[in-house]
């Protein structure tokens, strides 16, 4: 009887124990992707938020001096540093060909890094319509322009799949509006 009892027990585990290691352990591994993707995202997000800052800066440091905004982008939709910016490639910021960088370099925004999203700021002078962004809902509406005003606006395609994540700001809001951002 303690003979039986000894090569029972030294069977190992069993179909059903193995089963719930393994099922156990792919749930924890969809959940670190689905967190990693998220961590991702945000970080590629980031740059897009830091960057709207910094040109927001740069535009109210222009007006201080010259007492109008400097519009940088033809329209709200011509993106620098390039036309079709998506995640899987990052672009360097600067150049001598065109208009554009140098009326970014006029403002004085430069980065030091190559960039994942597509940048436009156009601006106007009071009573001048303010462009629509792009967004689902026009965060600025029918606003009625009786100063100089700006708005920025940050593109990127993040993970190539042809929904383009929008970043936008202004002169009429101290906020940065975003759609799709973790797309």
């Amino acid at each position: 009887m303690n003979a039986r009892r000894t090569r029972d027990s030294e069977r190992g585990y069993s179909l059903v124990e193995l089963m719930a290691v393994i099922i156990i352990v792919g749930v924890l591994a969809t959940l670190a992707t689905i967190g990693v993707r998220k961590y991702v995202f945000a970080a590629k997000s980031s740059e897009a938020i830091h960057m709207i800052g910094a040109i927001k800066a740069a535009e109210e440091a222009y007006k201080d001096e010259t007492f109008v905004y400097l519009n940088v982008s033809t329209d709200i939709d011509s993106y620098y540093p390039t036309q079709t910016p998506n995640g899987k490639t990052k672009v360097q910021w600067g150049g001598t060909g065109g208009d554009q960088p140098a009326r970014w370099g006029q403002l004085g925004v430069s980065v030091g890094a190559p960039v994942q999203y597509g940048y436009a700021c156009v601006a106007g002078k009071a009573g001048d319509s303010v462009p629509d962004p792009g967004l689902r809902t026009n965060p600025y509406g029918a606003v009625s322009t009786t100063e100089p005003w700006y708005v920025v606006k940050a593109v990127g395609d993040m993970n190539d799949d042809g929904v383009q994540s929008i970043f936008t700001s202004s002169s009429f809001s101290t906020e940065i509006f975003s759609q799709n951002e973790d797309e």
